[in-house]
């Protein structure tokens, strides 16, 4: 491990959420707690955190000051969900989605470019799994519209059988409905007390095994670990109070329930009716995953084609680029930028914009930008799906969006004939770039279309859960130490 010692400095890092509906402070409290962590692990005594606020963009935003010998951190969150959630449909989610994955078997424009960038086994893995992707959104797609079509060939039966069930239905006194409802009541909460009792002590333990090396907090069984605990003896006697009175509902009320289950199953054997709700409950689970995965990419990717979304765009970065320049002219020694999935899109970009600006190579101020660090960053698929795809003949206009998405960016494989422009000079060619990419990442990329200083590839191997899973790793936070320059390992 190395020394967290460092010499006086006061360095400023950025943090940019990734796609979803994320809570306001989080990315800031995770990435201080990690940071915090991976510290300690490494031997690294902090001072307590505080809480401060600073002006940056106009208005106060919340910021974390750690403290080390000789080193100060103020972690400040860029939140920019406020201006992308519910600006885009589950529709058009998915339309954006499949047209994404049909580009990526581009053979003109994508395909060249990772055969020459690549070597030929990863070219093949590539190129299956977008195949793979395609194959699984048309089949999706299918699928729901042959379940819409067999409903609708049914409807005849799947009313008749509706009208069967209602029939079969039994029609309780006034006793036998206060005892169902008693019985459903006490059914929930049974299932409430017994879950809230569950995650209790699972949460409880998790966070407990999580802080066991984690110097004077070891042990630490959360915030409410504690409070719950002492509560888990009279709460097991309610439990057990609601569950028993809840058997005596269900002994009372057996041959009504049998009823309505007979009615029930009767329905479902219609297979218009089952088929119609498996339909619908895959369609909701479709819809929440294009809005919390998909929407934020499409509606901030495809801004910069013609598109009433561009609004969207530019005020997320608007709002980021002023965020940064306050805190370039700052009393920050160094300013650093991390981006998550989407969120490194964004800090990329608004690098791009701080390099375009027409004072950006006299600027001494850019100079204090001095790292990027993205993880579960896309911006391959950005670089080469999502922005404008200039004609065949549209020379200039291709150089033109290469040069405002220039910074770090490797040339590709195009031949402009007679209109090759001029070369032009490239800032933060000195920023202390790495990239962190998990392996069963399935929505990042190692980045092959820029230079990048450093790849770190961590050992997160669950397809559905390592694009998240940055945020819980000592790993990952330990690499953050090291490209802040406040120490760590570095996983190779």
């Amino acid at each position: 491990m190395h020394d967290l010692e460092v010499g006086e400095r006061r360095s400023a890092l950025v943090v940019v959420h990734g796609i979803g509906k994320q809570a306001p402070l989080r990315t800031l409290g995770t990435f201080a707690q990690g940071l915090t962590r991976a510290a300690a692990l490494a031997g690294a005594a902090a001072r307590p955190a505080k809480l401060l606020t600073v002006p940056l963009g106009g208005r106060l935003r919340p910021a974390v000051r750690l403290e080390w010998e000789g080193s100060t951190l103020d972690v400040i969150e860029y939140h920019w969900a406020e201006y992308s959630v519910g600006r885009l449909g589950a529709w058009e989610a998915f339309t954006w989605l499949l047209a994404v994955s049909v580009a990526g078997l581009d053979f003109r424009r994508q395909v060249p470019y990772l055969a020459h960038a690549a070597s030929g086994r990863k070219l093949a893995r590539a190129l299956a799994m977008q195949v793979v992707q395609v194959a699984a959104l048309a089949a999706g797609a299918a699928a729901l519209l042959l379940a819409l079509l067999t409903v609708l060939a049914r409807a005849d039966a799947a009313l008749a059988a509706i009208g069967a069930a209602g029939r079969a239905l039994p029609q309780p006194s006034i006793g036998e409905a206060a005892l169902l409802l008693a019985l459903v009541c006490l059914t929930a909460t049974a299932v409430a007390l017994g879950r809230d009792m569950f995650l209790s002590g699972w949460e409880s333990a998790r966070v407990a095994r999580r802080h066991a090396a984690f110097g004077s907090a070891s042990g630490w069984p959360g915030m409410f670990g504690s409070a719950s605990g002492g509560w888990r003896g009279p709460a097991l006697l309610a439990l057990a109070l609601v569950v028993g009175l809840a058997a005596w509902a269900a002994a009372l009320t057996a041959p009504l329930v049998a009823e309505y289950a007979a009615a029930g199953g009767g329905l479902l054997a219609e297979p218009g009716v089952s088929l119609g709700l498996l339909a619908i409950a895959a369609l909701a689970v479709a819809r929440n995953y294009l809005l919390t995965h998909v929407a934020d990419i499409a509606l901030y990717v495809t801004s910069d084609r013609v598109s009433a979304r561009a609004r969207t765009r530019r005020a997320v970065l608007d709002d980021g680029e002023a965020v940064v320049r306050d805190l370039l002219q700052a009393d920050y020694h160094e300013v650093y930028l991390a981006g998550h999935s989407l969120g490194s899109v964004i800090a990329l970009d608004v690098l791009d914009r701080l390099a375009r600006a027409p004072d950006a190579h006299a600027a001494s101020d850019l100079r204090r930008l001095r790292g990027l660090l993205t993880f579960g960053s896309p911006l391959d698929k950005v670089a080469y799906f999502f922005r404008q795809r200039p004609g065949e003949d549209e020379a200039l206009r291709s150089q033109l969006i290469s040069f405002l998405h220039g910074v770090r960016r490797r040339p590709g494989l195009r031949d402009y004939g007679p209109y090759q422009a001029a070369p032009y000079a490239l800032p933060f060619t000195d920023l202390r770039w790495w990239q962190v990419h998990a392996t069963g990442d399935l929505l990042s990329d190692r980045l092959d279309h820029y230079y990048v200083d450093e790849r770190v590839t961590l050992p997160l191997r669950n397809p559905l859960a390592a694009h998240g899973a940055y945020w819980s790793s000592d790993a990952f936070f330990h690499v953050a130490l090291a490209w802040l320059g406040l120490g760590g390992a570095v996983l190779r």
